[in-house]
């Protein structure tokens, strides 16, 4: 691969990491280990400015360095503290306050770098290049790389390090909106539980007009709003509006005139943070966000917030949730009033309860004397798209997933739930796994689609009178299985399928074998695979192999125990970038 390839696939690399994080200080390494993989620079480190304090200046990243890592440790997640105007040299307070990128090619010769001499000769560097750390028109901390005198540094390398000095600022960033982040995941969470307890209501009191009451005042409280109004234009609720406060009484006319303008948009929502630069509503209110209640293809209502302090794109996003928890609620409504043939969905697919039960079961299933499932889960993230969920259909029956969501933070939260949620419900309907991979893809696709992600999956369903196993394979690593001579089995190799997701009318197939005389079948995430050691080689699907042969007769503790020493041994440490989940279906 030439270094023009390399570099953009780790440049495509750094920006997935940054887009998938919501912490720099748990990517700040990777990132700067991608970076120095195909510049010439072979050292760099990062130091940050807190809260508009150019006073001081922390070190925050060196582990590409060796005296400058040994001599100065932090006991502080901040960093180590420096007196910036003291303890660094001129060029780098000139581009800070000048934004700009200084190269110093040889700090034994430029006079501004006088100061650092001896730190360059313990650090075994000549030249130096510094990179301030820009968002928002302000230096948030600088980057700087070393050079010794075989480094060549050219144009096109700077522009690449520059590239990734504004990726940086950027995680910067997304880390300090973290904790506004957290709050609305919690806001999301409290807010669940409250659509959850109306939905329960509905269901009982059958009141559409009070559950839409409830909703309201939860989509006002979520977006922190002086106001919220729903307008519900279906069948019999033709018209109606539904409002958490009396704010807006007096310009009904206004609200519904305001409404069918915002319906007619060919956007499902926006929000507008200035009323007087933007004076689309002839509402009297300062700041506003709507978001579209759609069914398919078919716009049968809005969400209005008005009066927020100032809206943000987390705001239309929850609200976007929010908009499609209250229309599913009112589906499932109708499904339970016209007793269709998807009433136990209705009964059963209570999406809104599934969000804040985001735990896996229990680790031990006991399917019959012979069989037991047990799995092990090691997140990455506190929210991670990685799943496993169990559920005794009958005596006769277990049916299991496992599964990984392509992305992380809320949306996988969110996508993980409402894949529980149906494929609890379709386990009842469907005897196959086959069927319910294809039913589950028909019912979430839509929002798979919105959401911009994807899961693979291993939908399983075990006979545990005959020892039959049935398995429908979305996209994801087939099963490792061994026989009773401690032999992989090859031939069993699930056929794959699409991912769940990807197209609206995927069909999904079965894999019917017996295990009567295979003990162990072991399933995993590629979060095992794609473990990394210091070459950048992964721990991969054969290693995989060679490991559940030597293990599948231990019980499960010991195979746990063991597979963290094999991995942590193969990495030389035990931090890991993904998930890691497996599953054992094996003999008791």
């Amino acid at each position: 691969m030439s270094n023009i390839s390399m570099k953009m696939k780790n440049l495509v690399e750094i920006s997935s990491l940054v887009a998938e994080s919501t912490n720099f200080f748990e990517i700040k390494d990777k990132i700067i280990e991608k970076m120095l993989e195909v510049v010439f620079p072979r050292k760099a480190c990062v130091n940050l400015f807190y809260n508009n304090d150019y006073e001081h200046a922390y070190l925050v990243c060196s582990n590409s360095l060796e005296y400058i890592k040994q001599t100065f440790k932090s006991k502080d997640a901040k960093g180590v503290k420096f007196d910036f105007y003291e303890d660094y040299p001129e060029y780098i307070h000139d581009a800070v306050e000048y934004k700009k990128i200084i190269y110093i090619k040889n700090v034994f010769e430029d006079e501004r770098a006088i100061k650092e001499r001896d730190l360059a000769n313990h650090e075994h560097y000549t030249g130096r290049i510094v990179f301030p750390l820009i968002y928002n028109k302000k230096v948030v901390g600088f980057m700087t790389c070393f050079l010794d005198e075989s480094d060549v540094l050219k144009d096109e390398d700077i522009d690449f390090v520059s590239s990734i000095a504004s990726l940086i600022a950027l995680s910067i960033e997304i880390t300090e909106k973290n904790s506004e982040k957290n709050f609305i995941i919690d806001k999301l969470r409290n807010s669940l539980e409250l659509i959850s307890e109306a939905t329960r209501k509905l269901y009982q009191n059958k009141n559409i007009d009070e559950f839409l009451v409830h909703l309201s005042e939860i989509a006002k409280k979520i977006t922190n709003s002086r106001d919220s109004v729903i307008l519900i234009d279906k069948n019999n609720c033709k018209n109606k509006i539904f409002r958490s406060y009396c704010k807006l009484d007096e310009r009904d006319t206004n609200v519904e005139d305001t409404i069918k303008l915002l319906l007619s948009k060919n956007v499902p929502g926006l929000y507008v943070n200035d009323t007087n630069l933007e004076r689309e509503i002839t509402l009297n209110v300062d700041t506003y966000i709507f978001y579209k209640l759609s069914n398919e293809s078919e716009s049968i209502g809005v969400i209005l917030c008005t009066d927020g302090k100032k809206y943000e794109d987390d705001d239309l996003n929850i609200l976007s949730i929010l908009s499609k928890q209250v229309t599913v609620a009112m589906q499932l409504y109708d499904y339970s009033e016209q007793n269709v043939k998807h009433k136990l969905i209705a009964k059963e697919l209570n999406i809104l309860n599934k969000q804040q039960k985001l735990i896996m079961n229990d680790s031990k299933i006991k399917c019959n004397y012979e069989k037991e499932l047990e799995f092990y889960h090691r997140p990455a993230t506190v929210v991670g798209g990685d799943f496993y969920y169990a559920h005794k259909i009958d005596d006769k029956r277990v049916a299991f997933i496992i599964a990984d969501v392509m992305g992380h933070g809320i949306v996988a939260n969110y996508m993980v739930a409402m894949i529980k949620g149906a494929f609890k419900t379709l386990c009842y309907q469907y005897k196959t796994p086959g069927e319910i991979a294809t039913h589950l893809n028909k019912i979430l696709y839509d929002e798979f689609d919105k959401m911009g992600v994807f899961a693979t999956a291993l939908i399983n369903v075990f006979d545990t009178e005959r020892n039959i196993l049935s398995v429908s394979n979305a996209g994801h690593y087939s099963p490792i299985i061994i026989d009773d001579n401690g032999e992989l089995v090859e031939s069993l190799n699930c056929k794959k399928g699409i991912p769940i997701g990807v197209l609206p009318d995927g069909e999904y197939h079965s894999n019917t074998f017996s295990i009567e005389n295979y003990p162990m079948v072991f399933m995993f995430t590629d979060g095992t695979l794609e473990i990394k050691n210091q070459y950048k080689e992964e721990f991969g699907l054969d290693r995989l192999k060679n490991f559940v042969k030597s293990n599948y007769k231990n019980n499960k503790n010991k195979i746990v125990e063991n597979l963290k020493k094999e991995t942590e041994k193969f990495t030389g440490n035990d931090n890991f970038d993904d998930d890691i989940l497996i599953l054992m279906l094996k003999n008791i």
